[in-house]
């Protein structure tokens, strides 16, 4: 089995990107209506359907929900995910609108990344991960590259980027890695402890 999953979320997205799907896809709420507006066939809907335009084909497999849930619609699809065997979620039109949502779907990672999959969301211009206990290489883009630590503290260290940092302490209550820019053709992070990453492109 492909062990990628796709899953459309529900945020604004003004410049869907259809090249970025792979794998097993999965709507959420009003992801239906990104993918099909894109000529995509999901495999799977998910959610309330509540902010839905467009309806569910008739031949797509559909798990419906009601609004009163303790998970969003985006951690419904994702649990959903998980539990039929992915190891690789991409979420799609999932940063941005409702500031709300977009803190949910980062916890909604560091619990997945505890789980140990891996998975990363997209919104209009940004990408964000989150890092724990491990070392990544990201090709250089035209924007800005901020580490954060998540849990208590977090030690990091960046090269190949404006402001290097070794075994620098970062703390969960003063954003210290906001900001810093890709000089060389890679930057490498290497992250003891838990960090979230956040890729803002266009800056």
């Amino acid at each position: 089995m492909n062990a990628d999953c796709t899953i459309i979320c529900g945020a604004p997205c003004n410049s869907f990107n259809g090249s970025l799907v792979s794998g097993f896809v999965i709507t959420a709420d009003r992801g239906i209506d990104y993918a099909l507006k894109a000529g995509i066939v999901p495999d799977l809907c998910v959610g309330d359907f509540d902010s839905a335009e467009c309806d569910v084909p008739e031949n797509v497999e559909c798990i419906r929900s009601v609004p009163e849930k303790d998970d969003t619609d985006t951690i419904m699809a994702a649990n959903i995910a998980v539990e039929r065997g992915f190891k690789h979620l991409r979420f799609l039109c999932a940063v941005g609108g409702r500031l709300g949502h977009t803190l949910a779907n980062i916890q909604m990672l560091y619990g997945l990344k505890k789980r140990g999959i891996d998975a990363e969301m997209y919104g209009d211009n940004e990408r964000v991960e989150i890092l724990l206990n491990e070392t990544k290489r990201i090709k250089r883009f035209n924007g800005y590259l901020s580490v954060f630590a998540y849990e208590n503290t977090a030690e990091i260290t960046e090269s190949g980027v404006k402001y290097q940092t070794e075994n620098r302490v970062f703390t969960s209550n003063y954003p210290l890695g906001v900001s810093n820019e890709i000089t060389d053709e890679y930057a490498q992070i290497t992250v003891k402890g838990c960090a979230v990453v956040v890729e803002e492109y266009g800056g």
